[in-house]
């Protein structure tokens, strides 16, 4: 009798996402191989990496070498980043330059030139197809004309992570076949539904934001706006989280969403995380009790 076939979806969280590399490290370790990995945005780019075979040690390795270059760095995340604890002038200065980005927000598209992101994503991932992989993958997308979930798992792997990674109003969004495609992590963040889609009788959900941040202020009835869809937004993804068979959540709320330096807290906190799930993980992947009894009365 087979084993169940065991998915995971690795959610999208951005520079929480190091927390996806701890828990590769754990299944690596206890010997667990999933059948089937999906990925929403950062989600999306480690899992691609995990169902190429490239180890925990060679993904992480690349992480870091990544966060090095000039490429990344003209993405502008750390534009966007937490800098309540920096010095005065620099917290200015950082300021200035937040301000000067959310106008242009205003009166563009995007902010970030696609190719920007292509240079980085080519750096990490190899130019293969999605069909040609070892294991079963697909990306989360989100449709902005018909508002549905968009799963790519077929054709050139590069570009499904880069519409997968392409953050609305950040990243251009992508024309293509009547659909306009973005990040899916508005309504697909951790995508489960999109694994089991692939045939996985079992799934194991990452979600890395599974706590409603408090630090708001209604300082304007556009704030207010805001919080009100961050509301929607954050029940919507919980429960599409909750249909995982096995839910593992990484306490990443101390990093901010924009900093990708905490690769070390990242793995820590993961491998902690997935390590309190182990003995519900193994039970995931083996046949199921009807299948269990027709075994022993087969012998």
């Amino acid at each position: 009798m087979r084993r169940n076939k065991l998915g995971i979806a690795f959610g999208g969280g951005s520079g929480r996402g190091t927390g996806h590399l701890g828990i590769i490290k754990c299944l690596e370790e206890e010997g667990i191989h999933p059948d089937v990995i999906t990925g929403t945005s950062i989600g999306a780019l480690l899992g691609s990496l995990y169902a190429y075979g490239i180890s925990f040690d060679q993904i992480v390795a690349a992480a870091r070498d990544i966060l090095g270059t000039d490429e990344f760095k003209n993405l502008g995340f750390e534009f966007f980043a937490d800098h309540k604890k920096e010095q005065h002038i620099k917290r200015f200065n950082s300021y200035i330059k937040e301000r000067l980005i959310y106008a242009k927000m205003v009166i563009t598209p995007y902010i970030t030139e696609r190719e920007t992101l292509r240079k980085v994503i080519e750096k990490i991932i190899p130019d293969v197809n999605i069909e040609d992989l070892p294991i079963s993958f697909a990306t989360a997308t989100l449709d902005l004309i018909s508002g549905k979930d968009v799963f790519i798992s077929k054709g050139p792997l590069i570009e499904a992570v880069v519409k997968a990674i392409s953050i609305a109003g950040i990243f251009p969004a992508w024309e293509t076949d009547g659909k306009i495609l973005v990040d899916g992590g508005p309504t697909a963040n951790v995508p489960v539904e999109a694994a089991y889609s692939l045939g996985a009788d079992k799934v194991i959900g990452v979600n890395l934001s599974n706590k409603l941040s408090r630090d708001f202020e209604l300082k304007s009835a556009i704030s207010t706006n805001f919080r009100v869809d961050e509301i929607a937004k954050f029940r919507l993804n919980k429960s599409q989280a909750e249909k995982a068979d096995v839910l593992i959540k990484p306490n990443m709320e101390s990093i901010h969403w924009a900093d990708f330096s905490k690769i070390d807290y990242g793995i820590k906190e993961g491998y902690r995380a997935a390590k309190e799930h182990i003995k519900e993980i193994r039970a995931l992947v083996r046949p199921s009790l009807p299948l269990r009894i027709k075994r022993l009365f087969s012998k």
